[in-house]
């Protein structure tokens, strides 16, 4: 679909640019006739579907190119961010491994990983060669799909088939953010692994677009090109660009700047509005369920009540799948109609998140009289204060503000009593102010508990995305030397 999405614009609008990578514009009809190229490449070498291809290509301008060529031929393709990630690759009929024929572009390993494994890798370079037309006669009409991962916060990353929704997530996009030829989406150096890096790139060919990808060290450059009209951050990448120096890039109101993957802190806001642009969003979304919510950040509630996109059926439900009263928590479900409706081969997590015509989040939230949506954590990232389980996302966005770190990561074990303890993972390159540590947990927990386990790290494990990941951060500190915090 994306595919044939380029070649029609580049016949009816071909010197319009469709790409804009590290401040280089390639036109609609450079864009198709590259693709091309590389659609002749693997063709002559058949390489045609059905079947999966593996693209271990960390340049994001190449990983399009030969995805969407493959996908043209009836291959499905997915990408990775490492050799290692081919390993956990659970797929059958895998044709081959893709990487480039540059070293730099290579990731390290990749060679021995495929031979262990028995993957034949194919090194492409498209130097010489002729192009195969999106109406040749040797092109299978058989679409391919591209494959999803899930952000992986518990370790595990799912995957999600998007071929046959692809129409409805752009669609949703192209209407909720009013994207048309003029626009020019800046998504930085997002993944195509990612939903995120996958659909927000895409949405704009839909229309006949600019798409701007900035994939360098210092991605506030992006923000040098005049024109922008609509960008996207994770509030990590958004961390990076706000710590540029003052006058390293303008303002730009005439942009929106939507952030995802993500609650931002109060102060993120406030510096993004007043560097960046006025014209700041909070979107929330899922890889399955796509958008579910899009929220202009104009005042200081606007943060944490989340509007719900109109037409989408989302409940908060309980545990009995019945839908619980207003202010009260419980779970998070969005209707599937026209998305994705299983995890691919994964049945046991299918049967868990994708139940009558629902995907359910894994989230916790509360809904307000006006249809408004708080998030309250996850439904497994839960602390027990003395029997209570109480949700630790709310606990560390609260305390991640009051402390003025980057990230505080909550979670609970039992002490050689067998009763709970809890520890707070700050992150911070340089050490907590107890005292006001102190204050923070009086405030959060009162008498709720006897101590809690402090550690400092430097870095807490991160996805892609920039999403804490909760059982990577347990397995790091645990074992490691904390500090004891008294709340009384």
């Amino acid at each position: 679909m994306i595919t044939n999405m380029i070649f029609d614009w580049a016949i009816r609008t071909p010197d319009r640019t469709a790409v804009i990578y590290n401040g280089q514009p390639w036109s609609y009809r450079s864009f198709a006739q590259i693709i091309s190229v590389a659609r002749g490449y693997f063709a002559r070498r058949g390489y045609i579907g059905p079947g999966y291809a593996v693209l271990a290509v960390p340049n994001l301008i190449n990983f399009w190119i030969l995805s969407l060529a493959l996908r043209s031929l009836g291959l499905t393709t997915i990408g990775v961010p490492s050799a290692r990630a081919v390993r956990n690759l659970s797929l059958p009929d895998v044709r081959c491994v893709i990487t480039s024929t540059s070293p730099s572009e290579t990731y390290a390993g990749l060679g021995d990983l495929c031979t262990e494994l028995g993957l034949p890798l194919l090194s492409v370079s498209l130097d010489g060669e002729p192009a195969l037309g999106l109406d040749a006669s040797e092109a299978p009409d058989l679409p391919g799909g591209h494959i999803l991962m899930t952000s992986g916060t518990t370790g595990i990353h799912k995957m999600i088939l998007s071929s046959s929704t692809d129409a409805v997530h752009l669609r949703h996009r192209v209407k909720m953010l009013g994207l048309n030829q003029d626009t020019v989406f800046c998504v930085f150096d997002f993944w195509p692994w990612t939903a995120a890096g996958y659909r927000w790139t895409a949405s704009p060919w839909t229309v006949g677009g600019a798409t701007l990808i900035e994939q360098s060290s210092q991605p506030y450059k992006a923000l040098l090109r005049p024109g922008i009209t609509h960008a996207i951050l994770t509030p990590a990448l958004l961390s990076g660009i706000l710590a540029a120096p003052t006058d390293a890039f303008p303002r730009n109101d005439a942009m929106q700047l939507a952030v995802t993957a993500g609650a931002m802190s109060q102060t993120q806001i406030d510096q993004a509005k007043a560097r960046i642009t006025s014209r700041l969003f909070s979107a929330l979304a899922s890889t399955e369920a796509g958008i579910i919510a899009h929220t202009p950040l104009d005042t200081p509630e606007d943060r944490l009540w989340h509007r719900l996109i109109p037409g989408r059926l989302t409940e908060i439900v309980d545990e009995t799948d019945r839908p619980v009263s207003i202010g009260e928590i419980g779970r998070v479900r969005v209707n599937t109609a026209g998305g994705p409706s299983s995890y691919l081969n994964d049945e046991a997590a299918t049967r868990i998140f994708f139940k009558n015509d629902f995907f359910y989040t894994g989230d916790l939230a509360v809904m307000r009289s006006d249809g408004r949506m708080a998030l309250q954590g996850r439904v497994g990232d839960v602390i027990n204060v003395q029997g209570d389980k109480v949700s630790a996302a709310p606990i560390e966005d609260r305390l991640s503000e009051f402390l003025g770190v980057s990230g505080v990561c909550l979670f609970s074990t039992p002490d050689n009593d067998g009763e709970e303890m809890i520890h707070v993972v700050i992150e911070t390159p340089t050490p907590y102010n107890s005292e006001r540590l102190h204050a923070a947990l009086n405030q959060e927990f009162g008498g709720g508990f006897r101590r809690a386990c402090v550690h400092c790290v430097a870095a807490l494990p991160r996805n892609e995305m920039g999403k804490v990941m909760r059982q990577a951060t347990r397995s790091k500190v645990i074992g490691s030397q904390p500090r004891f915090a008294r709340a009384d």
